[in-house]
C-alpha cells in the first residue's frame, strides 16, 4: 500500500470507526491464514446415513458454530470437518426467519472466534473476502467488493461481488482485516458475482431471537378389537394378516355381516373371485348393511359392470343418505363419465354431510383440478392434509397442483421436512424441478430433478432440467455428463434431441471446447430446423470467433421468431453494423431500443455503433443511460472513459476510468484506458503504473506496452521506452509507432547510426509520421536530431 494510501485509510478509520484498530491489512494469502482456521465444512446425513449436502459454517465461540438453517434444516444428522478432524454436530438454536443457525459440536478444538464487525461500520465499496468451501472441493479464498447494503425481507443485508458457488452457503465474509462480517448465503446473479451475505449484527441476536428444535412428536398405537384391528391391518396394508384376521372373525362370527363383508374386502384386494360371494352373503345376513352394498358396487363397477353397480350404489344411499363416501365414489363415477358439474355437487354433499373426512377433500380436490379450478383444488388438498397429514398420496397430489401452476414456494411449504422422502411421481419431480429452475431456485431445482432422477433414472427430461441447474451454477463438466446421459435416454421427438444437443453444446463452449461445442449446435439446427434456441448459441458462438456474417445469418431467423427478445435484436445490430450493413444496424438496435429501452446490452450496442461510426457525444448518451442503470459495472465505466477520452476531456476520462478499476481491479482494459488517458494528461508516473498493473493482468496487450513505450519515454526513460517498444516490435514487426520510440530512445541515448536506422523504416511505412519523429526530436533538442533525414 503507498503512504497515501496508507494515510488516507488511517483517516477513514479514524472517522468512521469508534474502535479502530491499527493491525496490519491482509491479502487474499495472509486473510486466508489468518481466517480459515475458524471456518469449517459442515456434512449432512439422512436416516440412513447417506450423505445429503453440505455447507460452511464459522466458529463463533468455543464450541459452537453458526451457519445458514438452509444447510442443515433438512439433515437428519450433522457432522463437522475441521481439516484432518471429524466432529458430531446438532444445531441447537436458529433464527428462521433470517436463516441463521446456531450448531453445537462437542470436542472441537480450541478455535479462535471471529471478532465481529456491526454493519453501520461497513462502507459500499470495501475490499471483502468469502471464505467457504464450494461444492466439496476444500476451504477456499475469493476476493471481491461490497455492492450495497440492501434491504432484503424488511432487513438490511450485505451484498457483495464475491464469486460463490453451492456449498459456500454459511461460509465467512471477512474484511481485510480478518473481522468477521457475515454470513454468506444466497447467489443473486451468477453473471454478475453478486450474492447476499446475513450480517454478523444477526449472530449477535441470536441468543435473543433464537429458537430450539422442536421436540418429535410421538402418535400412539390403535388398540384394536375385531372391527378396530382389521381397520387397521387394512389401513397400513398388512394384506396377509388382514385375510388372516378377517377369516377367523368370520370364523368366530359366522352370522356377522360385517365380518363377511370385511372377508370380501380382503379378498378383492388377493384378487380372489371368492370375494362377491362373500359380499353377496354379507348383504344376505343383513340386508340394511350399507357397507357391505357400498363394497360390493365398487367390485362390480371394477369388474365392468357399471349400471348394476350404481343401482347397487343408490340403495346403498337409501339405507344411509348421510355416508359421505357414498357420494364422493359417485362423483369419482360421474368424473369418469366426464359430468363434471354433476360430480362437483355429488362431492359437494359429501362434505356438507362429513366435513371433517379427509378423502372427501382429496376428491374435491381431483374433481376442480378437472375443472381446472387450480386454486380451488389447491385449496381441498390442504384441508385434506390437514385433516390427514401423514397421507404422502395427498401432499403429492397437492404438490401436482401447485407445481403444475407455478406456486413451488407454496409446495415446498405443505411438504415440509418430507419433501426429500416423499414417494412422489417422477414426473411431478420434474414439473417441479422446472417451476423453481425458472424461477432461479437452483437449490430447490436440483433437489427435485435429483429425485426424478432416483425414482426413475431413464426420465430424460429430468437428467435436461438437471444439466440446465448444473450449467446454471457453473459445474460444467457436470453439466456435460448430464446432457450425455440426456442424450443416450434421448426419445423419438426431434425437438427433445434438438434442445439436448444445443444445451450440452452451451455447456461445451463454456468449458473451452469451441469446436465441439459447434459440433453439437449445428447438428441440433440439422435436426430440427425448427429449433431457435439452437440458431442462438449458434449466432452467440459465431460472435466469439468474429464471424459476423454467419451471427447475422442466425439472428435473422431468432428475430422473426416467438422467443425474439432486445438482447437478440441487439446482437443482430452490432454484426451488422460489423459488416457494414449501417442502415439495417440501426433499424435493428432501434427495434430493441424499443422493446426495452433500459436494457443495458442495447444501451452498450447503440453506445458502439455511435463510436464506432463517429458520433462519440451520442456513444458517451447510450452509455450514461446504462450508468443509470447499473453504476456498478466497470465496463461501463471503462466505455465512458474511453469516450471521453477520444473526445478530449481527459480529467472527466480519468475520473470514469479510476471507477472502473476501483470497481473491478483485475479489469485489464480499465487499466490500459486509465493509462493512456494519465499519458495523454502528461501524468506519466501514474500512466506507468497504471499501464505497469495492465500488463500483469494482460501480458499480451500490445496498445498496453505501446503506451507504457512512449510513457517512459516522456519521462527520459529511453532504456524501459526501448524495452517495450522492442516487445511490441516482436509481435508487430517494423510497426512505425514502435519505430518511432525507438528512434527518439537512440537519440536520447547519442545512438545517431541506431536512430537513423530505425528512421528509415519508419520513411518507408509512413513518411508523414517521419517527419512527426524528426519534428519532435528537434523540439526536444535531441542530439543527432539534425541529421535526419527529410
Amino acid at each position: 500500500m503507498s503512504r497515501l494510501k496508507q494515510a488516507l485509510s488511517i483517516f477513514l478509520c479514524l472517522l468512521s470507526l469508534p474502535s479502530c484498530e491499527t493491525r496490519a491489512e491482509y491479502d487474499a494469502e495472509g486473510l486466508f491464514k489468518h481466517v480459515s482456521p475458524s471456518v469449517v465444512t459442515i456434512v449432512t446425513f439422512d436416516e440412513k446415513g447417506h450423505q445429503e449436502g453440505q455447507g460452511s459454517g464459522v466458529v463463533v465461540n468455543k464450541d459452537h458454530i453458526v451457519t445458514n438453517c438452509h444447510v442443515v434444516r433438512e439433515a437428519h444428522t450433522l457432522k463437522v470437518n475441521t481439516g484432518d478432524h471429524e466432529y458430531a454436530a446438532t444445531w441447537t438454536q436458529a433464527d428462521p426467519t433470517r436463516d441463521i443457525c446456531l450448531l453445537s459440536v462437542e470436542g472441537l478444538p480450541p478455535m479462535s472466534p471471529q471478532e465481529l464487525r456491526k454493519l453501520d461500520d461497513l462502507k459500499i465499496g470495501e475490499s471483502v473476502y468469502a471464505v467457504g468451501n464450494p461444492l466439496g472441493f476444500g476451504l477456499s479464498v475469493n476476493s471481491g467488493l461490497v455492492s450495497s447494503i440492501s434491504p432484503y425481507h424488511d432487513e438490511q443485508v450485505i451484498v457483495a461481488s464475491v464469486s460463490l458457488s453451492p456449498g459456500s452457503s454459511g461460509g465467512g465474509l471477512f474484511d481485510n482485516r480478518g473481522r468477521l462480517l457475515g454470513i454468506t448465503t444466497a447467489i443473486l446473479s451468477a453473471g454478475q458475482n453478486l450474492n447476499l451475505v446475513l450480517p454478523a449484527d444477526w449472530i449477535i441476536e441470536l441468543n435473543k431471537r433464537g429458537v430450539s428444535a422442536p421436540p418429535v412428536t410421538v402418535i400412539p398405537g390403535p388398540e384394536p378389537h375385531w372391527m378396530e384391528e382389521a381397520q387397521a391391518l387394512q389401513a397400513t396394508a398388512k394384506l396377509s394378516e388382514f385375510e388372516k384376521h378377517v377369516h377367523n372373525w368370520r370364523a368366530v362370527q359366522p352370522d356377522s355381516a360385517m365380518a363377511a363383508a370385511y372377508l370380501g374386502v380382503a379378498l378383492i384386494a388377493q384378487n380372489s373371485v371368492e370375494a362377491e360371494a362373500a359380499l353377496r352373503d354379507a348383504v344376505r345376513l343383513d340386508d340394511r348393511n350399507e357397507y357391505a352394498w357400498f363394497v360390493l358396487a365398487k367390485l362390480m363397477y371394477s369388474q365392468g359392470h357399471r349400471d348394476e353397480a350404481k343401482q347397487i350404489l343408490q340403495k346403498a344411499q337409501q339405507i344411509s343418505p348421510t355416508q359421505g363416501n357414498l357420494y364422493t365414489t359417485k362423483a369419482l363415477w360421474l368424473l369418469e363419465d366426464g359430468k363434471l358439474k354433476e360430480a362437483y355437487s355429488a362431492v359437494q354433499d359429501a362434505i356438507r354431510l362429513e366435513p371433517g373426512v379427509s378423502d372427501h377433500w382429496r376428491v374435491l380436490g381431483v374433481v376442480t383440478d378437472r375443472l381446472n379450478h387450480a386454486d380451488e383444488s389447491a385449496k381441498a388438498y390442504r384441508t385434506a392434509l390437514r385433516l390427514n397429514p401423514l397421507d404422502d398420496k395427498l401432499k403429492q397430489a397437492l404438490l401436482d397442483v401447485l407445481a403444475r401452476n407455478g406456486n413451488s414456494d407454496a409446495a415446498h411449504l405443505v411438504l415440509g421436512k418430507d419433501a426429500d422422502n416423499n414417494p412422489s411421481s417422477a414426473g411431478t419431480w420434474v414439473s417441479m424441478g422446472f417451476t423453481e429452475l425458472n424461477r432461479k431456485h437452483y437449490i430447490d431445482a436440483e433437489k427435485a430433478f435429483r429425485k426424478a432422477i432416483e425414482i426413475a433414472p431413464e426420465t430424460t427430461n429430468a437428467w435436461t432440467g438437471l444439466g440446465s441447474v448444473l450449467q446454471n451454477t457453473n459445474r460444467l463438466k457436470e453439466a456435460e455428463q448430464a446432457y450425455d446421459k440426456a442424450y443416450t435416454l434421448r426419445p423419438d421427438n426431434p425437438s427433445i434431441v434438438a434442445e439436448i444437443l444445443t444445451n450440452r453444446g452451451n455447456a461445451k463452449s463454456k468449458l473451452g471446447d469451441k469446436r465441439a461445442a459447434l459440433a453439437d449446435i449445428e447438428a441440433a439446427v440439422k435436426i430440427d430446423p425448427t429449433y431457435i434456441n439452437a440458431y442462438r448459441s449458434l449466432g452467440i458462438l459465431k460472435v466469439e470467433v468474429r464471424d459476423h456474417r454467419a451471427v447475422v445469418d442466425a439472428f435473422r431467423k431468432v428475430v422473426v421468431s416467438d422467443i425474439a427478445g432486445s438482447d437478440d435484436w441487439a446482437t443482430l445490430g452490432e454484426s451488422l453494423d460489423l459488416t457494414g450493413e449501417k442502415k439495417a444496424a440501426l433499424e435493428a438496435l432501434e427495434k430493441s431500443e424499443k422493446l426495452d429501452s433500459n436494457n443495458p446490452k442495447t444501451l452498450l450496442a447503440l453506445a458502439g455503433y455511435y463510436g464506432r461510426n463517429g458520433d462519440l457525444q451520442k456513444a458517451l448518451t447510450y452509455i450514461d443511460r446504462a450508468l443509470k442503470i447499473d453504476s456498478s459495472v466497470a465496463v461501463n465505466w471503462s466505455n465512458k472513459g474511453y469516450a471521453l477520452l477520444k473526445l478530449g476531456r481527459l480529467s472527466e476520462a480519468v475520473s470514469a476510468l479510476e471507477t472502473a478499476t476501483n470497481l473491478d481491479p483485475q479489469f485489464a482494459n480499465a487499466w490500459i484506458n486509465l493509462g493512456e488517458a494519465q499519458m495523454r494528461s502528461n501524468n506519466l508516473g501514474k500512466a506507468i503504473q497504471s499501464l505497469e498493473i495492465a500488463l500483469k493482468l494482460a501480458p499480451g496487450a500490445l496498445d498496453a506496452r505501446l503506451f507504457l513505450a512512449q510513457s517512459y519515454l516522456g519521462s527520459k526513460q529511453s532504456e524501459n521506452a526501448r524495452t517495450h517498444a522492442n516487445v511490441v516490435l516482436k509481435a508487430q514487426p517494423e510497426l512505425p509507432q514502435a519505430l518511432a520510440i525507438l528512434t527518439l530512445a537512440d537519440l536520447m541515448d547519442n545512438n545517431s547510426v541506431a536512430a537513423l536506422t530505425n528512421y528509415r523504416k519508419i520513411q518507408a511505412r509512413s513518411p508523414q509520421m517521419a517527419q512527426s519523429v524528426k519534428a519532435m526530436a528537434v523540439s526536444q533538442r535531441l542530439t543527432g536530431a539534425q541529421v535526419l533525414p527529410d
